[in-house]
């Protein structure tokens, strides 16, 4: 899967359409793929890619989870 397909893959779970990923959002993509530990391992992955600090997975963000 290239980085272009990952990013809109997880832009389909973008429920309110800002154009961020929460937390919340990336625990329902872990969900839906069969992941385990959705919570916690969204909350980490928010953490270790969210370099401006606002809480969420912006665009320039989310190649830094693939």
């Amino acid at each position: 899967m290239t980085v272009n397909e990952f990013t809109t893959c997880l832009k389909g779970f973008d429920e309110d359409n800002d154009g961020r990923m929460s937390k919340d959002e990336l625990a329902n993509a872990i969900r839906v793929s069969g992941g385990w530990f959705a919570n916690r391992k969204s909350k980490q992955g928010v953490q270790s890619v969210d370099a401006n600090g606002n809480g969420f997975i912006d665009d320039s963000e989310i190649k830094n989870l693939a």
